[in-house]
This record gives C-alpha cells, structure tokens and sequence, in this order.
C-alpha cells in the first residue's frame, strides 16, 4: 500500500538529509494536515531536493510531478517509482497532455494523496533572483480535478548539494501560504492567478532571506565565504 511505502521511503529520506547536515524551518503545514481531503500544492523550486524534504517531514501520504530524468537518478529514481512520482517530458508536448491527464484523474481518485507541481516548470538556478515566471496551465489541474490550490514558498535548499559549501549546517524553509478553495478557483483566469502565486511567493521568500541572513551570522565562515553565502539574500541586503 501507498501509505507504507510512504512510510519507509521516510526513513530512508531522513538517513540521507541527516547525513547532509539539513536542519528544517516549516511554517503553516498545519493548513496541509486539515485539509478534507488532498489539493494541488504549487511551490517554487531551488534544489533537486526540494520534494524530498517535504516527504520527510509530512505526517501524510503526498507525491510529487518530476522531470523524467529523475527517475534515472540513484536513490531518488528508486523513491519516485515507489511514490508514484508523474514523470514529465519537458520536450514532448502530447507527453505532458497526457500525463495532465493522468494526474487528473489520479487527484480525483479518494485512495490517492495530494501532489506536489513545480510551477516554475524548472529549478531556479539563480536563487538570489525572483522566482521564474510560473506556468499558468500548470493551475488547471486543480480546476479540472476540483480540488484546493495550496501554495509553498521555498529557501535555502540550494546549499543542500552544494559541494562548494562549506556550511556545518543547512537551514531549509518551507512555508505553507494561501489555501484556495475549489468554489475561490471558479472562474479564475488561470495566467492572472499564476502572476499572483508569484507575487505571493516571492515575498515569502524575501521573508525567508531575513532569516537565512541571522543563521549565517552563527555559523563558523571564513570573510569570504560568509559573502558569497549572503550574496543569495542581496535583495533584502541593498
């Protein structure tokens, strides 16, 4: 069962984090947990790690929709073929309209959890800048399995394969922000909603910089690396 699976890939996804030193800040997961039911949860994305984190720490079943690559991936090819991870084929449009499909149905089936969608579409390799532009057909899907819109902000994932840092530890955040309903997403213009998801993102995640800025200044760095690492947050320090 679904529910098992979860279960053990936790632990395994816990051995592995606490091997790489990753410390966590989670806000808000309590909007998730009483859901009646599942949602669509959108996020922006920094880190190859970024669901991983999520489903280590979740109290319930959730899956997420990936780039196909990843199931080529050791370890983590392993954990989307056990959580029924949806691969996307980036280059093949009649791909990507079927797999839309497929996850509409599988939100509309009740034994199934709530799945994680990147809507950036790719990782952010520039975490210092905004957030990319957010794919507003990714939002259908919601509306089209009538389920809730539940948004994530993310931050500080990038150091987490980082084999440039020199972090003892690394603060990820997460933050569960608006929850829309099916009845709010009724007769939403789906490319204005997705302007505004990114609005509301990135404001968190400037949030989220302040924060990373104070863990810094506890950590043991040398002068230059302490400014390379604050250079990500230049958007709250100019």
């Amino acid at each position: 069962p679904l529910e098992y699976r979860f279960k053990k890939v936790q632990k395994e996804i816990r051995f592995v984090l606490d091997l790489l030193h990753v410390d966590y800040k989670f806000d808000n997961m309590d909007k998730f947990y009483k859901l009646n039911g599942k949602a669509l949860i959108v996020s922006n994305h920094l880190s190859d790690v970024d669901p991983l984190i999520l489903i280590a720490n979740s109290e319930k079943p959730v899956t997420f929709i990936s780039k196909m690559e990843t199931f080529k991936f050791p370890f983590v090819g392993v954990i989307a073929q056990a959580l029924e991870v949806f691969p996307l084929d980036r280059k093949n449009l009649m791909n990507q309209i079927s797999q839309i499909k497929e996850i509409v149905n599988y939100l509309k089936d009740p034994t199934k959890p709530s799945v994680i969608v990147y809507i950036e579409g790719t990782r952010n390799k520039h975490p210092e800048n905004p957030c990319l532009d957010f794919h507003p057909g990714t939002l259908k899907i919601a509306m089209m399995a009538k389920v809730p819109l539940l948004s994530v902000a993310t931050y500080g994932t990038f150091r987490v394969l980082d084999k440039k840092s020199y972090m003892k530890r690394v603060l990820t955040q997460f933050k569960f922000l608006e929850l829309r309903t099916v009845k709010d997403l009724e007769n939403v213009n789906t490319t204005d909603l997705a302007v505004e998801l990114k609005k509301e993102i990135d404001l968190e995640v400037d949030n989220m910089r302040r924060i990373d800025v104070e863990f810094l200044k506890t950590q043991r760095l040398s002068k230059k690396r302490r400014e390379i690492e604050l250079a990500f947050n230049k958007r709250i320090l100019s």
